[in-house]
């Protein structure tokens, strides 16, 4: 964590993650809460959003790793 934290492309991956964890945590149970739509017409909200969630730290750890990683 140190190494990540010190220098500024893991600053900003940190705060990715933070803000969307934040995202998961405080938004996505009020706007699910008492919504019964189904995109495609048969995948809940829910499962949309955490897919959208796993894509997102997916893709940032990804590039953080590939393009900013200090240990090559």
């Amino acid at each position: 964590m140190r190494e990540i934290y010190g220098h500024r492309p893991g600053r900003i991956l940190i705060f990715i993650l933070a803000l969307s964890l934040i995202w998961y945590i405080f938004i996505v149970p009020f706007v699910v809460q008492h919504n019964n739509y189904l995109f495609l017409g048969w995948v809940p909200l829910v499962v949309v959003i955490w897919n959208i969630q796993t894509i997102v730290w997916l893709a940032a750890i990804y590039i953080y790793t590939t393009k900013y990683w200090p240990y090559r």
